[in-house]
């Protein structure tokens, strides 16, 4: 099981604030809150959804474990 680097845990957090979100919608917030590019975001969210901790699916994006379980992500994946 894989550790998340800290910026997906970064981009994680935003999903558990606005999850689900469109994938545009959410490069938008990554921008405002993050200061990060497009390419940047679906470069980390490609590593999320590889992981299996986060999902896309026809564009919408949702966490594939909670806020709670953020202790265990740091360490492995579930």
């Amino acid at each position: 099981m894989e550790r998340l680097t800290d910026g997906e845990l970064r981009l994680m957090e935003v999903l558990w604030d606005l999850a689900p979100i469109n994938s545009t919608q959410l490069v938008a917030a990554c921008k405002e809150r993050l200061s990060w590019s497009k390419s940047t975001t679906y470069t980390v969210l490609r590593r999320l959804v590889h992981k299996g901790a986060a999902e896309n699916h026809e564009a919408t994006v949702t966490p594939r474990y909670t806020r709670a379980n953020k202790q265990t992500a740091t360490v492995k994946l579930l």
